[in-house]
């Protein structure tokens, strides 16, 4: 009997634990994400040449994680995306810059496979603390050496 008493409370500790794990204060906000995403691109300027200026192509923008609502009800959420071009010191060589940037970065980055084959310089790095995803790809901006960086968050609750 003791046997069967065990494993209906695994059960029902199960059980709870998966509501818990889906409602809505699960998670960080979205208004965390985003501006988990917003430090990222912060970071990785900041870990360029000196004269390197970001220039966003407006805002954070939010994203819905899912169309569909969950099962409680509740809306799933919206990751943020951050998106812009880096204009880089002219003469800069922007294919080694990207190159060189995990190692800039150091410690609680990671780099990640792209999925894509490029003719130019590209990374997929993830900085480990907060799932923060940033494409930074060798572009020119105005006539000079760029970069173009696009930070993707992780899925931040509603509210």
């Amino acid at each position: 009997m003791r046997a069967r008493s065990g494993a209906a409370t695994m059960l029902l500790v199960t059980f709870l634990t998966g509501l818990t794990a889906c409602s809505a204060g699960a998670g960080p906000s979205y208004a965390d994400v985003r501006a988990q995403a917003e430090d990222a691109v912060a970071e990785i300027v900041a870990a360029l040449p000196d004269g390197a200026e970001f220039v966003p192509d407006g805002g954070a923008s939010a994203q819905s994680c899912d169309s569909e609502v969950s099962p409680r009800g509740r809306a799933a959420g919206d990751f943020a995306t951050v998106h812009g071009a880096v204009s880089l010191p002219e003469g800069t060589d922007a294919a080694a810059i990207v190159t060189e940037l995990p190692v800039a970065l150091g410690d609680g980055w990671a780099l990640e496979p792209t999925g894509v084959e490029l003719d130019i310089a590209t990374v997929r790095l993830s900085r480990a603390e907060t799932n923060v995803s940033v494409d930074v790809t060798e572009s020119t901006v105005q006539g000079r050496p760029g970069l173009d960086l696009l930070a993707v968050s992780e899925c931040g609750s509603p509210g």
